[in-house]
């Protein structure tokens, strides 16, 4: 997916921008979620992104879950997944406009709990941290 696991360049230089958009794709109910609380509290969907990954970083293992052990097998091979992904719900585009050093910080939790899927660790975490909005379900 664009903009889900790479890191924002400057051209051909390979320095990464200040303040540029990064894209996550998040399900609609967790999108709804982001857009109530933005409105109720003032906060950047940025800033509920950090606030998201901030309160859960300690439990990010268990709150995305569904990694494979390393090393398991199927027969004579080694278990692989899917490079495809099925998802409950639609998935919808959402920007955020991380500082560097943040989204590197970001990057690393990605690498370690979802192998690089940024969008994945958002979504997870946003998902567990933001209340239910009424009369939406996941």
């Amino acid at each position: 997916m664009p903009g889900s696991t790479h890191t924002i360049t400057d051209g051909g230089s390979g320095a990464v921008r200040a303040g540029g958009s990064v894209v996550v794709y998040l399900p609609v109910s967790v999108r709804s979620r982001l857009r109530e609380r933005a409105a109720a509290t003032g906060r950047s969907h940025t800033q509920l992104v950090f606030d998201a990954l901030n309160a859960t970083h300690t439990r990010l293992a268990e709150v995305v879950g569904g990694t494979e052990p390393d090393g398991e097998t199927d027969g004579i091979f080694l278990s692989q997944r899917s490079g495809r992904r099925r998802h409950r719900e639609d998935r919808v585009q959402v920007s955020i406009r991380p500082h560097p050093a943040n989204l590197a910080v970001i990057d690393e939790l990605a690498a370690r709990h979802t192998t690089g899927n940024r969008s994945a660790l958002i979504a997870a975490a946003l998902d567990e941290h933001l209340p239910a909005v009424k009369g939406v379900t996941s």
